[in-house]
């Protein structure tokens, strides 16, 4: 059974996914209801589409996964997705997947894990670098996909 800290940090997982957190929108409330021209759209070329965030941020928790897993994996890389409104419902699945698994591998832990220093180099514990990576992570492409989709409404 997990401890204190690992609850803790689930939650927290969950808050920045679907909310309610009070302080910015959630990934998942960003994303509800969301068509794939929305997904798709650019405000410059250069710039990533929500729907690359969205890979983004599944194949960013598939790497966490096997981070917490085996101990090594390799980084995400960003993809330019497109397609029907089918392969954006697909991605969306997958982030979501991507949450919950990420959830159980979380579950998995000890707070005892969570406070141990995993590359003395770094010095940091693993705690921080699950909420660097996960959490924090997520939050701050959330203002992203909050951000592109308020610049989308202001073209209506």
């Amino acid at each position: 059974m997990p401890g204190p800290l690992v609850n803790a940090l689930i939650a927290h997982c969950d808050s920045v996914f679907a909310g309610p957190n009070g302080d910015y929108a959630a990934v998942w409330e960003v994303l509800e209801s969301l068509p794939a021209a929305q997904a798709c759209w650019k405000p410059v070329p250069a710039q990533n589409s929500i729907w690359q965030i969205v890979e983004h941020l599944a194949a960013s928790n598939e790497w966490l996964i096997e981070m917490l897993q085996k101990g090594r994996a390799d980084p995400p890389i960003w993809v330019d997705p497109a397609g029907d409104e089918a392969a954006w419902q697909a991605s969306l699945v997958r982030l979501k997947e991507s949450h919950q698994r990420l959830k159980q591998a979380l579950d998995q832990l000890t707070d005892r894990d969570l406070l141990t220093v995993p590359d003395p180099q770094d010095g940091h514990t693993l705690l921080e670098l699950i909420l660097s990576s996960g959490p924090a992570h997520a939050a701050h492409h959330s203002g992203q996909l909050d951000y592109i989709k308020g610049l989308q409404a202001g073209r209506e």
